[in-house]
């Protein structure tokens, strides 16, 4: 009797994963939102590019990509390139490389033993942003976008401008990770 009641559970697990966790799109009205990003006339791999609702309180949420080797992006919501609700949008866009500080490892084996490391210095961290810093900043960034109720495929953010490629320090004691 028992296997059978175990049984029965697994089997219900399975069948609402398979009716609910499993389906292809989870959030409904959802619409595609693809494009590519360019800087200078080049494409821009490994940007991060962010959607942010422009009316505060509406019914759409943020969505995000990353840009393929050759700028290209599908806005993700919830799940990778399910798209974005329709409507108006403040875009950022974000290429930094950020260096030194403490790997992931590092940070663990401090943390996991302190006497260990007590008064050694944390590795200075720093970041090269290699796009505009003001892309950045989604109040400042100046880009927008309106996806219309059939979705954009053809989003093309082309960033000019000029970069400092010289390191600037994050922050002391901070190091995240590489």
């Amino acid at each position: 009797m028992k296997r059978f009641v175990a049984l029965t559970l697994v089997a219900l697990v399975v069948f609402s994963l398979t009716v609910s966790g499993c389906q292809k799109k989870r959030l409904k009205g959802l619409v595609p939102a693809k494009g590519v990003v360019t800087f200078n006339g080049e494409a821009v791999a490994g940007a991060t590019v962010l959607f942010a609702p422009k009316e505060i309180g509406s019914q759409s949420g943020s969505a995000q990509a990353v840009t393929d080797d050759k700028g290209s992006f599908a806005m993700t919501t919830l799940d990778p390139g399910d798209g974005v609700y329709p409507g108006e949008y403040r875009v950022s866009i974000v290429k930094d490389k950020i260096e030194g500080g403490l790997s992931q490892e590092e940070a663990r084996e401090r943390y996991e033993n302190p006497d260990k490391f007590r008064g050694q210095p944390i590795p200075e961290q720093t970041v090269v942003h290699e796009i505009p810093v003001k892309y950045a900043d989604i109040n400042e960034s100046g880009l927008t976008i309106t996806v219309p109720a059939e979705g954009k495929k053809d989003i093309a953010f082309a960033l000019e401008g000029e970069v400092d490629l010289t390191p600037q320090t994050l922050g002391s004691g901070h190091g995240g990770g590489r």
